[in-house]
C-alpha cells in the first residue's frame, strides 16, 4: 500500500469523484493533456525553427519560447486538475479556451497580412479563414461546455456567475492577444 494515500482515501476518491465526473469533463481533460503535451514536445522538436521565427518576428527568443512552454504547461496542468475535480483547474481551463478563442479571432483579423510576412509564399486566404474559424468554434464549444451546470457543480463553482467570468476572461485575453499582435507589428 502507498504511503501517500490510505485505502479509505482511495476508495473515497473512486466512489465520490471518479464516478461523479461528467464524461465531457473526462474528454476535455484528456484533450487538454494531449494538446498541452503535444505543444511541449513539438516545441522541443522545432526549437531551432522557433528561434528563427522569433528572430523574423522581432521577438526575444526566450520570451517566445517561454510563452509557448507556458501555454503547453497550462493545458496539461488544467487537464490533470480537471480529472481530479479541482476548482482551479476549471478556472485554468476556462482561461485556456478563452485565450485560444481570442488568439484565433485575432489571427483571422490579420490574415491579409500573412502573405507579406511569408516572403511571397502565396496560400489561399480562404484556407486560413476556414482553419481559424473552425478553431474558434471548437474552443467556444469547450468554453460553453465548462459553463454547464453539471460541470460547474462537479468543480464546485456553481456560485460563480459563469457568463460574467467568461466575459472578463475574454476581455483580458483579448487585451493580451491584441497587445501581442501590436508588439509584433
Amino acid at each position: 500500500m502507498s504511503d501517500l494515500y490510505t485505502k479509505k482515501e482511495v476508495e473515497d476518491y473512486v466512489t465520490n469523484v471518479a464516478f461523479e465526473r461528467p464524461l465531457g469533463v473526462s474528454i476535455s481533460a484528456i484533450l487538454l493533456i494531449f494538446n498541452g503535451a503535444l505543444l511541449l514536445v513539438t516545441q522541443l522538436l522545432t526549437l531551432n525553427a522557433l528561434n528563427e521565427a522569433s528572430t523574423l518576428l522581432g521577438i526575444c527568443r526566450g520570451m517566445f519560447q517561454g510563452f509557448i512552454a507556458l501555454l503547453g504547461l497550462a493545458g496539461t496542468t488544467a487537464g490533470v486538475g480537471m480529472l481530479f475535480g479541482k476548482k482551479w483547474a476549471w478556472w485554468l481551463a476556462l482561461f485556456y479556451f478563452t485565450y485560444e478563442t481570442m488568439r484565433y479571432a485575432c489571427a483571422i483579423l490579420f490574415i491579409p497580412d500573412i502573405s507579406p510576412a511569408l516572403d511571397g509564399v502565396q496560400l489561399s486566404p480562404t484556407l486560413y479563414y476556414v482553419k481559424y474559424g473552425m478553431r474558434i468554434i471548437w474552443n467556444l464549444f469547450f468554453t460553453i461546455f465548462l459553463c454547464r451546470s453539471t460541470v460547474t457543480s462537479f468543480f464546485q463553482t456553481s456560485e460563480i456567475n459563469k457568463w460574467r467570468a467568461c466575459s472578463v476572461l475574454f476581455l483580458i485575453n483579448g487585451v493580451v492577444v491584441g497587445v501581442g499582435w501590436w508588439l509584433i507589428k
